[in-house]
């Protein structure tokens, strides 16, 4: 542990913590531990949630990734969290003017949004994340996934600097360590328009730890929590790394 200047602690509520300077990751589950953070606590959440993968249709659709194992839609056991049972733990923990970015694909859209409104989040913009390939479909073949932007309470003045339309290759090959990985540059670039140098992102289902590499980059605190113990090794790893 002495490598990333990190320890880790465990704990009867959390398996495990390990902490650095600059980041938290909790071996548990979300919604187990949520009820230990206080209200309006985080000033980011950016999130890619568990849910059933859509194959368009495809009944054997798979992704490979870094070890040549096969993951398959039934690949996760958290899979099935109801949306509306974190997104208001996402609510309370956020403080007011801030933002939350959620990742969906276009299955999930309209589950997530209402979700969100129902708790009082604000809707703010639609981006599109152009993933520069393309993954066949019943119908048309997908090339895009999207994320939703909302925020707590008043507008906050950032500099959103872009468009609506996020071009990024996705990781592929040894760089890709989780089949469901988002570019940690894209989620750089939100973290650096909607937050302040040594605010505090949040990750409540990090997988891998992309969040938290892109959070230290951007010289922002980050707090991640993931529940299987395969990504949580994987998401401290990376993180001893920078």
């Amino acid at each position: 542990m002495q490598e990333g200047g990190g320890r880790l602690e465990t704990g009867k509520e959390a398996a495990a913590v390990y902490k650095t300077e600059k980041a938290t990751l909790y071996y548990a589950d979300f919604l187990e531990i949520a009820g230990s953070m206080e209200d309006n606590s985080v000033d980011m959440v950016f999130t890619d949630p568990p849910f059933e993968l859509a194959g368009g249709g495809m009944k054997n659709g798979k992704l490979n990734y870094e070890g040549g194992e096969i993951f398959r839609n039934y690949g996760f056991s958290t899979k099935n969290i109801p949306f509306t049972e974190w997104i208001p733990e996402i609510y309370r923990i956020l403080k007011s003017r801030r933002y939350f970015y959620v990742m969906t694909n276009d299955r999930n859209i309209f589950s997530i949004h209402k979700a969100c409104v129902d708790c009082n989040f604000k809707f703010c913009e639609l981006l599109v994340l152009d993933k520069k390939m393309t993954v066949p479909s019943t119908y048309y073949p997908k090339r895009a996934e999207f994320i939703l932007m909302y925020r707590k309470g008043n507008y906050r003045k950032s500099h959103f600097l872009g468009s609506t339309v996020i071009e990024e290759r996705m990781p592929r090959g040894k760089e890709k360590r989780h089949p469901t990985e988002k570019p940690v540059s894209m989620i750089e670039h939100l973290v650096l328009c909607s937050t302040l140098e040594n605010e505090v992102c949040f990750d409540p289902f990090m997988g891998s730890g992309s969040t938290g590499e892109a959070c230290i980059r951007a010289d922002r605190r980050f707090i991640g929590v993931e529940i299987e113990d395969k990504w949580f090794t994987v998401s401290q790893n990376r993180i001893m790394q920078l």
